[in-house]
């Protein structure tokens, strides 16, 4: 197995560690709803299942995505701005490692405690890091040659910072789950993208850029 296959296989381990953890998340944490709780619900302060789901959903998430990242980033063909957007990728990673330290309060109001405010500053930060990565690599020159795609992940890079401000509606409050469910889908999607069109074989890579 080369280099590229592992980041492709750390890829698809991650997307189903994540369907397995919410699935598993919501049948075992009482009250919890796919179409109107947020992820950060799965370990908000004093609920139940919230020790459990930190370090089996949250944590092992992270370390997953960031591994898939780390293999990535010496084959990834992307360059200048593109590049740019890989790296704000981490925002992925972040979003899942920061809810260890800063849970939402049950609910996850918009004001709440100190956790409560640290947790939608960050999740600001990293929504906003994941839309413009995904937007700016969408720009990586390889991507000229496949158009849909570009498109795609430009349209989801664009839609994450907007769906986001969505999302956190009082209106939209009974779907509010299943819209960040949908965002997540996107990403993955984009993720998929990316490790099969711009992740290449290490020498085919160096060939690239000799």
């Amino acid at each position: 197995m080369d280099r590229a296959q592992l980041t492709r296989l750390l890829l698809v381990l991650s997307i189903l560690y994540v369907i397995g953890f919410y699935f598993i998340g919501s049948a075992i944490k009482p009250g919890y709803s796919q179409l109107s709780n947020f992820v950060s619900e799965y370990n908000a302060t004093g609920t139940a299942q919230a020790n459990t789901l930190t370090f089996a959903g949250f944590l092992v998430t992270s370390v997953l995505l960031s591994a898939f990242l780390v293999s990535a980033t010496p084959l990834v063909q992307v360059s200048g701005i593109s590049r740019l957007g890989f790296w704000l990728l981490w925002s992925l990673p972040a979003s899942f490692f920061l809810a260890l330290f800063a849970p939402c309060d049950a609910g996850c109001p918009i004001e709440g405690s100190a956790s409560q405010l640290m947790h939608n500053l960050y999740g600001i930060a990293t929504y906003f890091g994941m839309g413009i990565g995904i937007a700016l690599i969408s720009l990586a020159p390889k991507f000229r040659a496949f158009k849909l795609r570009r498109a795609f992940m430009f349209l989801v890079g664009v839609a994450f910072p907007v769906v986001f401000v969505i999302m956190i509606q009082p209106d939209v409050a009974p779907w509010r789950g299943l819209i960040q469910r949908l965002l997540d889908v996107a990403m993955a999607v984009s993720l998929v993208l990316i490790a099969w069109t711009l992740v290449s074989p290490s020498q085919q890579f160096r060939r690239a850029v000799a």
